[in-house]
């Protein structure tokens, strides 16, 4: 089993030896020289290396310092929407089924890619790791381990490595101007309503978010890693007016002043970014460039299913917009949705930026600026709910702990394997 878990840590949920090792394997199938294979594939790694310093910088400014901020400033506590929560308690208690499901789940995979006409290959490594681990915890909730569950959660998860890319796979076209990519994310489904929200502004559909027209004393926002910044500086700054000076450096452990602090850390949500973009354009350079030997020579026509991030270069300005309307929905939500059932859902902020972004790109694509509104928002609302009806369902582990999964598919897919596990338990009893 260790040896299983050192390939499973060191290769299927590491995204940047996934992906490096996948566009090694497409530049020697194409023939390349020596020095092509070794350039590519260390640029390929190098990109996703840019990518997740960037996303580690943004995710850090909103761990840290905004998501305690709006926490303090709404007053809320309760249920806690993080997935790497959920993936320790099922490693630590049923580690063996969580490895078994992320091999057995990477091969259907490859089986259904090579033999259907769905030729997406997911290459978000680390969903290996949750999406098997949301199923494991469900399955066990149903009092199924062992065999059935491996059975179970590898049908489950290698299918929707290969669905949930197809049925936002029209939507990349256009958003990606044809480029052969695939979005592999377990917010597929969150982005697919999004799009299909979006067609409610049919008629503003030419009036993108990309194009819009602002007054000249706002020109700097037009570049979107210049507005993203000033828009997290006026979350920041109405949170620390709020919460006040002495939290800050009481609680967060801020050493700088306040107006220091504000300005530093949105400058440095900004500069991520900015990061982030990089990294994205070299790693799809690389990606693009290998996957024609896969393409070509062992799956006929795969298309590499990428991580969210990839469709940010498409769109910026839909990413900051669909941010900014997922945080407000999703907060609202949240209190709302406390008063409806009794239970407060912490906002994932790390999520309103990434999913909520992409929510916006989707939305944007079918409804421009008012698509990227609505699609962000909805997006920002399934944190809140979906999150909820996971923990319910699997409340019988989960309980003492108060944490569960965040993004929309991660909750299908264990309410899936959850009724199969019953369904299975059914028949055995």
């Amino acid at each position: 089993m260790e040896i299983l878990w050192g390939i499973i840590n060191n290769f299927l949920t590491d995204s940047t030896i996934l992906i490096g090792l996948v566009v090694l394997l497409g530049l020697i199938i194409q023939g390349k020289k020596l020095d092509q294979i070794i350039i590519g594939t260390m640029k390929a790694i190098m990109g996703i290396i840019i990518l997740n310093t960037g996303a580690g910088v943004m995710s850090g400014v909103i761990t840290n310092y905004l998501s305690p901020l709006l926490m303090e400033s709404f007053n809320i506590e309760g249920l806690v929407p993080m997935t790497t929560s959920v993936v320790a308690i099922a490693t630590e208690q049923y580690g063996a089924t969580v490895a078994y499901i992320i091999v057995g789940a990477f091969i259907i995979n490859l089986l259904l890619a090579r033999f259907t006409p769905f030729k997406f290959i997911f290459l978000a490594g680390h969903h290996f790791l949750y999406v098997a681990s949301a199923m494991t915890i469900s399955m066990a909730c149903a009092g199924v381990g062992g065999v059935p569950a491996v059975v179970i959660g590898s049908v489950i998860a290698g299918i929707l490595y290969t669905i949930l890319p197809a049925i936002n796979q029209k939507s990349m076209d256009e958003i990606t101007g044809g480029q052969p990519l695939a979005l592999g994310h377990f917010g597929a489904t969150g982005y697919w309503l999004a799009g299909q929200a979006g067609k409610l502004f049919k008629g503003s559909k030419d009036k993108s978010t990309e194009n819009m027209k602002l007054p000249k004393g706002l020109a700097f926002a037009k570049e979107t890693v210049c507005a993203v910044a000033v828009v997290m500086f006026i979350m920041l700054t109405i949170c620390t007016v709020v919460v006040g000076s002495d939290y800050l450096h009481e609680e967060l452990g801020v050493t700088q002043a306040a107006a220091t602090f504000v300005i530093t850390q949105s400058i440095t949500f900004g500069a991520g970014l900015t990061i982030l973009l990089q990294g994205i354009r070299m790693m799809v350079s690389e990606i693009l460039s290998a996957f024609e030997g896969i393409a070509s020579k062992v799956v006929p026509n795969a298309l590499p299913a990428l991580d969210v991030p990839v469709v940010f270069p498409y769109a910026p300005n839909a990413v900051l917009i669909g941010f900014l309307s997922a945080t407000i929905a999703g907060v609202c939500c949240s209190i709302l949705f406390s008063f409806a059932v009794g239970v407060f859902v912490v906002p994932p902020v790390i999520e309103f930026f990434f999913m909520g972004g992409a929510g916006g790109v989707f939305g944007n694509r079918t409804g421009g600026v008012k698509g990227a509104i609505l699609g962000g928002a909805i997006n920002g609302i399934l944190f809140i709910i979906l999150p909820w009806v996971y923990f319910t369902a699997c409340n019988g582990i989960l309980g003492p702990y108060n944490v569960t999964v965040v993004d929309p598919d991660f909750v299908w897919a264990g309410l899936l394997a959850l009724a199969a596990a019953i369904g299975v338990g059914g028949l055995g009893g």
